[in-house]
This record gives C-alpha cells, structure tokens and sequence, in this order.
C-alpha cells in the first residue's frame, strides 16, 4: 500500500458520513472483449539512480554501472558522462549484482545472491541471456572479467569462513556466454577469491582470506603459479588489475599496493607509506598509463605512474563526492569512481574533476502526482518538496523547481491547463501557482478565507481550479488565483479526495462517502449526488466531457459515468482487467488508463465501450508502485512513487 494510501485512510476516521441522498440504479455488469496482446513500444523510464554501486566497467563507449542494493545496471555515456539509462526487472535475473566487466561488444554482469551472469549486448543494453545452474559453478560470484575470448568468473563461495578453504573460478567462451570450465581445487590456491582480472595471456585472481594471487593461464585455464609469501606483502588483497606489462594489487589491511610483473609474475616493488596516501585501499585500475586506487576508508584516489609505480597524487576534498569509494575503472581517456550513491567522474590525463554523478537527474523522491498538457510534464516529489519539470514530447527533464519561496509542503497533488501550473501543499494547506511557460512561480495562494484544510486533489479546466479539502472544495479563478467560493455542507463531501473537472461538470469522488459529486463548473451549484452499490472508496475521477471513470480503490474495479446525466453506464470489474487497488485514472476521450497499486500495472480501457484493451505490466514498463497517472492524448504519463521513477509511453500504437 503507498505511503499516501496509508496516510489518507489514517484521516479518513476524522470524516463524517452526510446520509439523505438519492441513490442512482445500478445498470449491467461489464462490457466483455479479448485484450489486445501486443506492448506499446518505445517505453521509456526517466530518473532511476545508483543504488549502492558496486561495480563499474567502461568500454570507451558505455559505462555500466552495477548497483548491488538495487538489482539494476546503470549505463552511462562514457563521452559526457550523462544518464543513458538504468536496466532493471525480473527478465535480467539481477541480484545483488557485484561485477560487472565489458569487452564492448557484451557486458557481463556477475549477481552475488542469484549465483547467475546476465549478458547485456553492449551497444542497446538489451538482454542476451542469463547464465545459470550448477554445471557452471557459480558461487557467490564477486567479481568478473572479459577479455573478448574469455569471461572470468570469480567465485567467492557462500560456505567459506576462517576455518573453510574455498572458492573456484567460471571460464565462460566470450562469444556465446557457454560454459568453458569450472577451475576448482587446492592446486589453484582459491581462497575467497574477491577480484579477476584478464589482459588475454593471463588471468590473475585475488584470494582475500588467502593472502594470495593465482595466475591462470588466459587461453587454457591451467594455473601458471600461486604466488604469496611475506616479500609480497599481501595483506587481504581486494583488487587486482593487469595492464599487459604490470599487474596491481591492492591490499586492503596492509594498507599497501603490490606491483607484479605480468609476463613472470615477479614481485616488482610494494608501494606503501603516508605519501600515498592509502587508506583501506580497495580497487584499482590501470590503462597503461596511469594506475588508479581507490581508498575506501579514506574517500580518496591515489594516482600512480603505470610505467615506475611513483606517485603522481592523492585526489581528495569534498569537491570530489567520494564517499566509501569503492570500484574504480579507467578507459584511458575518463576515470570512473563508485560512492556510496553517486560515480564521479575525473581526467585521466589529469586526475581533475570532470562531475559527479548524484542520484537521479530528475530528483525524483516519492513522485506522487502528475500532469501533462501536452507541452510539459509536471511531477511533484513530495519527499523533497519540489516539482520535477518534463518535455511532454521526449522526457528530457527541463528542470527542478525547489525552494523555500515556492511554499511546497507536502506537494501530494498537481495540474496544468498549459497556461497555470497548480500544486496542492498537503501539509502546507496552500496551493502553488507556477508559470506553465516558464515554471516560475506566480504566488502561493494561503489563508483561512480559501479554507484549505490537508488539501488533496485539484483539477483545473482553464478558467475555474477546483481543490479538494477535509470536508469541501475551493474554487479559484484560473487567471488570478483568486478566490472564488469555498463549497461545503449539502454537497455530500465525505473525505474527497479526487477531482475532475471538463469545462461543464466537475466530478468530486467522496471516498469514505462511497459516492461522487457532481458540480456546475460555471456556477459550483449542486447537480446531483451519485451513490450505487458498485462504488468501494472511490479514489480518482476523470471525465473526457463524454463519459466520467471513478477508480474504487477497494473495489478493485471502475465506474463509468455519463457525464451529461450523471447515471450509470457500467461497473467494469473481473480478474481478466487486473485492477489492483486501482488509485488513480485518467481518460483522454479515446482510452481510459488506470494505475494498479497493489499489481504494479495499468489497465487500459476502450473510452467509447468500457472494453478492455490491455494489462500493462513488467518489463519494459516498470511499474513501481504506480501512484498517479496522466495521458495528454499522445503519450501516457505514469509516477511511481516507490520506485522514484517516471514511465512514458505512447498512447496509440
């Protein structure tokens, strides 16, 4: 159930029930038709961010970024570093994914907790297959390496501990993603094996708990040495990364990097001491050129010269956005470093900041309501009291409006009539008036006289702005702001908390009231109170001008209305419409679109016949927790607030 869900039903015991009405006749069940089985392409889903990254591979092209608390992959544009997009849902079988490796025609994504790979093709990010069961070993799987022939699976092992040696590494062929061999046994000297790295003549794998490195040979997989001893200084080795000509190794409690002769393995040298600054090094990188570790404890990166070893710098300072930088990948031209919830980007010529990467672009944070006249798309973010501007026609975010001078407090509603922006403060009991040209603010619109009181729902039509209060509904003149009147008592609002209005009528649904309300828009006068058996908490109304479709939350099904009497076309329910807690809706005169909260889908209805059209579910569309919908008759605009994200998607096909 949504954060507003529970909210709403907690104030929901403050209403009172208004009894007295007439009751309208209930009319014939609904409209049966075959759904139609195709998906609406060219799904896009705007503002997923990093989720605990923990892994980051760069091909010169793409980086992929694997966010292990959120079961997804980030791909950025490895050029401007910019959002390419985020790749999660139940087909790609992510769980917790901890390694992720691109040869730049596959990326190969190693998931801890799922003991699987997923093959991504590297130039779409689209699916190629998911490698999984026992004849390929995977065991906790924590790292992987692709050199274009080979991929190195490491596997850390669920059942090691102290006292338990154990680990093994996956060979699969680079081309099909086929099982080549599993590399197992006290010769190779496994010990939680954490880190993989092949330059495509050797394979050089981290034993953490062993102290070790083993060195595999890359075009057989026969071990070519283990190499430990106390000269090497390895002290819980956690990264490993070969060049060709030199092999790096960080050791995490030595507080050291061990450089390794990649054609003898032959300890080179061991660099440690505060000059370079090594503070719980983790990971490392190195393009040939430059060799890159990250300092987990201390937030910081040490550079160092691939040819001598010497330090070149420390990179810190808040400017940088380390926090528990972790993975660290360089392509020769960018280095790309994994925080806690962000990637920062630097010169690999330099070191110097290019950006930090943050979270989500559109700062999406429990996006709950949505808008769209066709130009733009308005979506409030009522956890960072803001409003997240779209382009209607490609999704871009235009911009992030915030600030104290806006008022927002709670923003749990908004619309736009394409020349005024009206956002709804819940907590704030106000409304907030933004340009719809411009997204400056016009006013904040408070005070006893308009009577908000944990204001709701608001609906403008262009000339008159109808919002949803406790118990009644103000009415403000779209041009001004101004008050118009405050609507209450013999209106029959009990808990309203949807509104609709098309130029003629508006459609107040009472939720605890089980019944609708219908207003003269021109005047706000009473034209009659609507009560049938088939309304279940009534949640959302929206009127095409022709016909009116009320969401009954408890119902599990939709209403339909004619809009110019008010009576009863149909109630449309059954398991084959998958309405789920259906929370919000709205019709653009031809399709009728509705959000399943407890289904995470939407239904789309046929406006004209009540007939269901399709069930719009899973992958590409990734509902989460769809809290608030909006078509503008070209694309359908969808808010999910659990998953702090948008999904658009055309309206016709």
């Amino acid at each position: 159930m949504s954060r507003r869900r529970l909210r709403l039903m907690a104030a929901s015991a403050l209403c009172t029930g208004i009894a007295g009405f007439a009751a309208v006749a209930a009319a014939p069940g609904p409209l049966g038709a075959a759904p139609r089985a195709t998906a609406i392409p060219k799904t896009k889903v705007f503002g997923w961010g990093f989720d605990s990254p923990a892994a980051i591979s760069s091909d010169g092209t793409h980086v992929w970024v694997a966010n292990v608390e959120g079961d997804s992959v980030t791909e950025l544009k490895a050029s401007t570093g910019s959002l390419v997009k985020t790749i999660s849902g139940s087909s790609y079988h992510f769980d917790a994914p901890n390694g992720v490796s691109s040869d730049g025609t596959h990326v190969w994504v190693a998931n801890e907790d799922g003991n699987s790979v997923t093959e991504l093709d590297a130039s779409t990010g689209a699916k190629v297959q998911v490698i999984s069961g026992s004849s390929y070993g995977f065991d906790d799987p924590e790292a992987i390496s692709s050199d274009g022939t080979h991929v190195w699976v490491a596997n850390g092992g669920t059942d090691c501990d102290e006292t338990v040696v154990c680990g093994s590494v996956t060979e699969l062929d680079g081309s099909t993603g086929a099982k080549v061999q599993v590399i197992s046994g006290s010769p190779y000297g496994f010990d939680d094996p954490v880190a993989v790295s092949s330059d495509g003549t050797h394979v050089w794998v981290a034993n953490e708990d062993g102290n070790s490195v083993t060195e595999l040979d890359a075009s057989t997989g026969a071990k070519v040495k283990v190499i430990s001893g106390s000269s090497y200084h390895f002290d819980a080795p956690n990264g490993v990364s070969s060049d060709g000509t030199h092999v790096w190794v960080t050791n995490y409690s030595g507080n050291s990097v061990t450089e390794l002769d990649a054609s003898t393995g032959a300890k080179v040298q061991v660099l440690s001491g505060s000059s370079y600054g090594f503070d719980g090094p983790y990971r490392i990188s190195s393009d040939g050129t430059h060799v890159w570790v990250t300092n987990v404890t201390g937030n910081t990166v040490t550079e160092l010269d691939a040819s001598t070893g010497a330090l070149v710098q420390v990179i810190s300072g808040s400017a940088y956005g380390f926090d528990g930088a972790s993975a660290v990948d360089s392509d020769g031209t960018h280095v790309w470093v994994t925080n806690e919830d962000s990637v920062t980007e630097l010169n690999a010529s330099t070191g110097a900041k290019v950006k930090v990467n943050s979270g989500s672009p559109y700062h999406f944070d429990d996006p709950d309501a949505i808008s769209s006249d066709g130009t733009d798309v308005w979506v409030a973010n009522r956890f960072t009291n803001s409003v997240t501007e779209l382009s209607a026609s490609t999704g871009a975010k235009v911009k992030v409006i915030s600030g104290s001078s806006y008022g927002f407090d709670d923003p749990i509603a908004v619309s736009s009539d394409g020349t005024h922006v009206w956002v709804v403060n819940y907590y704030g009991d106000s409304v907030t008036e933004l340009d719809a040209s411009t997204g400056a603010l016009v006013q904040v619109i408070s005070g006893s006289a308009y009577d908000f009181d944990d204001p709701d729902a608001v609906s403008s039509d262009g000339t008159h702005v109808w919002v949803t209060n406790g118990d009644s509904v103000t009415e403000l003149k779209a041009s001004t702001g101004g008050l118009v009147q405050v609507l209450s008592g013999s209106y029959g609002f009990n808990c309203p908390c949807g509104i609709s209005s098309d130029g003629t009528h508006v459609w107040v649904a009472n939720e605890d009231g089980n019944s609708v309300t219908e207003l003269k828009a021109s005047t706000g006068g009473l034209v009659n109170f609507i009560s049938v058996s088939s309304f279940n908490y009534p949640y959302a109304v929206s009127s095409d001008g022709t016909h009116v479709w009320v969401a009954n939350w408890n119902g599990d099904s939709v209403t339909e209305l004619k809009a110019s009497t008010g009576g009863l076309v149909r109630v449309i329910s059954g398991s084959a419409y998958g309405f789920g807690e259906p929370d919000a809706i709205s019709s653009d005169g031809t399709n009728v679109w509705v959000t399943n909260e407890d289904g995470n889908s939407v239904t789309e209805l046929d406006a004209s016949t009540g007939a269901l059209v399709q069930v719009l579910s899973g992958s590409p569309y990734h509902f989460d927790d769809p809290d608030a919908i909006s078509s503008d008759g070209t694309n359908v605009w969808v808010a999910n607030a659990e998953g702090q994200s948008v999904t658009g998607f055309p309206s016709t096909q």
